[in-house]
């Protein structure tokens, strides 16, 4: 059992004990343990074998013991006692957003709503307003909210689909029968959700395959050359069969949208048999196409016209921008986090942590920003001498308030070398209202990256609407980087923008948004989906050498 699915359940008994009113410092308890083990590297099974789990922060002898169970039995006494307390579709109305535990226990006890579709039912009878604090408002969003949560239902973000079909790509490659199983389709090209995972499989010999397929998958069916079904995840999943003399025009003609490939067949015809694909292109005269650029937008021509670009890498990368620390609401201490991104091969590496105005975070008071500052300029010293030395930038992701103003006093905002600008509240706006906050916040002079630009969470939360072009416009004429935050729940800017910020002369910044040392790591997900807005090295901010990045910081040039 992987550390997430241990935290999953220990948050879900942390919802259990508010659902049922219980001890809310139990429960709080829960939900620490949880984030301890998300964030923990080594496998918590180690951890139980070495008898060293209750060294980790918040896991007490208790504690250890339920994730022991959870661990050789899958759950545990409380957890189970809990679950049968409850509905099981409460679970479900508490993934309805803007409906935490304490709301979901009210519209159950109050109103007997205990599914989505009672939920919608009531909200359709207006019986939600009539609860105090609810209101037709509220009521409302709820309604939209339910309504979104189906259609979300049926995606999947990409990282979470790439890491359930990683593990089924592994199974097919051990089996005898196949030369070659990779992934395909919309799951190659980094789409950032997806609805199934495609797999193309080379092979001579399919019938044992599809043999193993109906003991492997969930509900498994064919037809043609494709077969179906779920993987334990709940990922859906379809395998495109090819002999090995048609693998590479198989997999060119399974990776591509229906705009690519009729691009590609309009410049040359529909491509032969080939076992390689780089062959399809070549046979076409063209340059090969990076998985990621194949959506239909031009990148047949620019192939033709030799104008393809060198797409941007994670060894690219020399700085780590946008990260927080236990200062706020991270989970290792700055000196862990600096030390992690130097092992990294990072060379700089900027710590943001919140502003006091966000206080859900523990947002860092002037005194707390102060005394960062001097662990900063301590650590600067001790880690230049380092194995692998690494530079902290002391940076801050300051709120951007409602009327588009930074969190602090100007002074204050001066001393930071960088400062990020986000919003984190007040998301019911207008696509003037949030606009008008994002450019005058773009304006203001400490501000040198805008933080996640939309605040949308994919599958959880839509962003609120912008006008891309005037904030676009503005980061330009203001020499404000754009992020893109590669956290997989955000991907935002959206990689559909991301051509017309370069195109405008503005950097784009990847940033993990790191709250932990794992998700140092999220910067893959941030570079894949940048690849397919055609971001190059020279158009990333974290892909500029130290001293650049300091001159930029200085006066704004590389």
């Amino acid at each position: 059992m992987s550390n997430d699915e241990v935290a999953q359940l220990l948050q879900e008994t942390a919802d259990l004990i508010d659902l049922t009113d219980g001890n809310p410092h139990r429960a709080r308890a829960f939900s620490r343990a949880a984030r301890s083990l998300q964030d923990l590297e080594e496998p918590v099974a180690d951890r139980l074998r070495q008898n060293t789990l209750v060294d980790v922060s918040g896991i007490g002898e208790g504690m250890a013991d339920h994730i022991g169970d959870i661990v050789h039995g899958g759950s545990f006494a409380l957890r189970d006692e809990l679950q049968s307390a409850v509905p099981p579709g409460l679970m479900d109305i508490l993934q309805v957003n803007g409906l935490g535990t304490k709301r979901t226990r009210r519209l159950w006890v109050e109103l007997d709503v205990t599914s989505l579709d009672e939920l919608e039912r009531a909200a359709n009878e207006d019986r939600i307003m009539s609860l105090d604090g609810f209101g037709a408002k509220t009521q409302q969003n709820i309604l939209e909210n339910v309504r979104q949560l189906r259609r979300y239902e049926a995606k999947w973000r990409l990282a979470d689909a790439w890491t359930a079909a990683h593990s089924f790509l592994q199974a097919l490659r051990a089996l005898d029968a196949v030369e070659r199983a990779v992934p395909t389709g919309p799951l190659r090209r980094r789409i950032e959700t997806v609805e199934q995972a495609d797999v193309l499989v080379s092979t001579a010999a399919p019938e044992p395959v599809l043999d193993w397929l109906d003991t492997r998958l969930d509900d498994p069916a064919q037809e043609d050359a494709v077969a179906t079904g779920r993987l334990d995840e709940g990922l859906p999943v379809a395998v495109h069969f090819t002999s090995p003399a048609r693998f590479g025009t198989a997999w060119w003609r399974t990776t591509g949208t229906p705009d690519h490939c009729a691009a590609l067949t309009k410049h040359a015809s529909s491509p032969a048999d080939h076992a390689d694909e780089a062959a399809v292109y070549q046979a076409a005269g063209l340059s090969s196409v990076p998985p990621a650029l194949r959506e239909g937008q031009g990148e047949v021509q620019a192939a033709a016209d030799g104008a393809l670009p060198e797409l941007l890498t994670t060894e690219d990368l020399d700085g780590c921008l946008h990260n927080h620390s236990t200062y706020s609401d991270g989970s290792h201490t700055l000196r862990e986090m600096a030390v992690a991104a130097g092992d990294r091969g990072y060379s700089y590496f900027g710590i943001c942590d919140h502003s006091q105005s966000l206080r859900i975070a523990d947002g860092l008071s002037p005194e707390e920003v102060r005394a960062q500052r001097e662990e900063v300029d301590r650590l600067n010293e001790e880690l230049a001498g380092h194995e692998t030395p690494v530079r902290i930038f002391h940076g801050i992701e300051s709120d951007i308030l409602r009327d588009g103003s930074l969190d602090y006093e100007k002074d204050l905002l001066d001393a930071f070398d960088f400062v990020v600008g986000s919003i984190h509240t007040g998301f019911s706006m207008t696509e003037d209202e949030a606009t008008e906050r994002l450019v005058r916040a773009v304006k203001a002079p400490p501000t040198r990256i805008l933080g996640h630009p939309t605040g949308r969470l994919l599958l959880r939360r839509e962003g609120y609407p912008i006008d891309h072009e005037r904030v676009i416009e503005a980061c330009a004429e203001h020499n404000v980087a754009l992020e893109l935050n590669a956290n997989p729940y955000r991907l935002d800017l959206d990689w559909r923008w991301v051509r017309r910020a370069t195109d405008a002369g503005v950097l784009l910044s990847i940033n993990p948004d790191a709250h932990a040392v794992s998700e140092l790591d999220y910067v893959k997900w941030g570079v894949a989906v940048g690849r397919k807005g055609w971001l190059t090295p020279d158009q990333c901010l974290n892909a500029k050498s130290l001293s650049a990045f300091v001159r930029w910081l200085d006066d704004g040039t590389s």
